[in-house]
């Protein structure tokens, strides 16, 4: 007689470290400012933004639109990250964003991102191919010194492509 198996059973789709490695080659212009997504876990993203040349504005500081690609990179990160069981049947576009710029961003910034709704996962689960949904992710901005610089607020029009 066979003793039951402890471990817990294969969980679907695909697994958060292949979701970050994808997410960090999808997108040129983020590879081109140097955006790199961190970490990733159920609904929750860390990507971060180092200081360089070519994404300072003209008085030496990461420039506003530098800030918008590294809150938007965790935001839709956190949101793949919450829907992996199905990610690969979901596509999802940036419908609406609002970011507020708190104070001068110097240094490498840090954006911590997390979905708002944390039953969207059980939500989604029961839609059909063809059914859309919106989805709503939530970014903080960091310095080294771990100072808010600005914060976002991304709204994502989201379609199940396959059940």
């Amino acid at each position: 007689m066979n003793a039951p198996s402890s471990s817990p059973p294969p969980s679907p789709g695909p697994s958060f470290e292949d979701i970050r490695t994808v997410v960090n080659d999808l997108v040129p212009f983020q590879k081109f400012a140097g955006v790199e997504v961190t970490d990733l876990a159920d609904g929750r993203a860390v990507a971060a933004l180092p200081e360089g040349g070519d994404t300072l504005n003209h008085v030496g500081t990461q420039h506003a639109a530098a800030l918008f690609l590294v809150a938007e990179a965790a935001a839709g990160s956190a949101l793949a990250g919450a829907l992996r069981e199905r990610i690969t049947g979901i596509s999802f576009v940036l419908r609406q964003s609002a970011i507020s710029y708190d104070k001068k961003a110097g240094g490498t910034i840090r954006s911590v991102a997390t979905v708002v709704d944390a039953h969207l996962p059980a939500r989604v689960a029961g839609l059909a191919a063809g059914e859309r949904f919106e989805a709503v992710a939530r970014s903080l901005l960091h310095n080294a010194q771990g100072e808010t610089v600005a914060e976002a607020v991304f709204t994502y029009h989201c379609r199940v492509l396959a059940a």
